[in-house]
């Protein structure tokens, strides 16, 4: 029997192989690559290590407790060029978390909660009311048009409180993200307090553009905003005018039918007021399909 010396202790090699084998994925690896102890024994180390790095991650429930080396790698047998070698690559978990790291870098939330990165259309509730499977079906309509570049229109989603509008915007969102378009989702009653604060600091042009320039924008809460002649006419007016023209999907979630966010957004009983409100109505109208949830 073959033997080798290490700091004067002799380890027996075969007794090693017997005892690696007793390892299923070990034992699956020799016997798919059919190895013999030729091919097996110049490899004792990293075998070693592989058995005991892959039993970390058979314990493993998640990256926080992780005991490798490097965070997230896990390790596999190859056998390439005659020789057996030790390579990693991302578990489970480490892919999940750079794919949610991924969504989340195309999507700009602005004042939303954390939970929009969570909402996905398997979760969407199919039993909140009667439209709730035309919605359904045209947000996949939407989302296999997009796809194909054919520039959908989007959605205005209205009703009342607690409905759902914002998590069907968020899966949308997600879903859009995953295919690498830059969302922008924003909580417009907050959207229109930065841009008012934006003024002094010479960044609202920045911002604006930023809206204008979004692959897909989505306004959530459009109408539940304190009501700005200057907000209408000289921010949202042209974000939308400049969508519209460049054929950019955008999304609306409102308390309120579009009509009723007419009324709302005019300011007096003024005709040039009615002229600019109607203006709204007809971009927003363009843009998107209305639905009620």
């Amino acid at each position: 029997m073959k033997k080798i010396f290490k700091q004067t202790r002799q380890i027996d090699k075969e007794a090693i192989i017997e005892e690696l084998m007793e390892d299923d994925a070990i034992n699956a690896f020799f016997i798919e690559q059919d190895l013999s102890s030729d091919d097996i024994e110049p490899a004792l180390n990293r075998l070693l290590s592989f058995r005991m790095e892959n039993n970390y991650c058979k314990e493993c429930k998640g990256l926080f407790e992780c005991k490798q080396d490097v965070t997230g790698y896990r390790p596999k047998l190859i056998y390439k060029d005659g020789k057996i070698d030790l390579v990693y690559h991302g578990c489970q978990y480490y892919i999940a978390d750079m794919s949610k790291h991924n969504k989340e870098s195309n999507i700009d939330s602005l004042y939303m909660p954390k939970m929009i990165y969570e909402a996905d259309l398997s979760d969407y509730d199919f039993k909140r009311g009667d439209t709730r499977m035309e919605i359904h079906n045209r947000i996949t309509k939407f989302l296999r048009e997009y796809r194909k570049n054919e520039n959908p229109k989007g959605m205005f989603l209205y009703g009342e409180y607690q409905k759902g509008k914002t998590f069907v915007l968020a899966a949308i969102a997600n879903e859009l993200s995953k295919i690498g378009a830059h969302v922008i989702i924003a909580y417009y009653p907050d959207l229109v307090r930065e841009l008012k604060s934006r003024i002094s600091d010479n960044s609202l042009e920045s911002m604006i553009r930023k809206l204008k320039q979004a692959d897909v924008l989505m306004l959530d809460d459009i109408g539940g905003e304190a009501h700005s002649a200057w907000i209408r006419d000289e921010v949202l007016g042209p974000i939308l005018q400049h969508r519209l023209l460049d054929e950019q999907p955008t999304f609306f979630s409102s308390n309120v039918s579009q009509r009723d966010l007419v009324a709302y957004m005019t300011g007096n009983s003024q005709k040039a007021e009615k002229m600019k409100a109607a203006r709204i109505y007809a971009r927003i109208h363009s843009l998107s399909d209305e639905y009620k949830m």
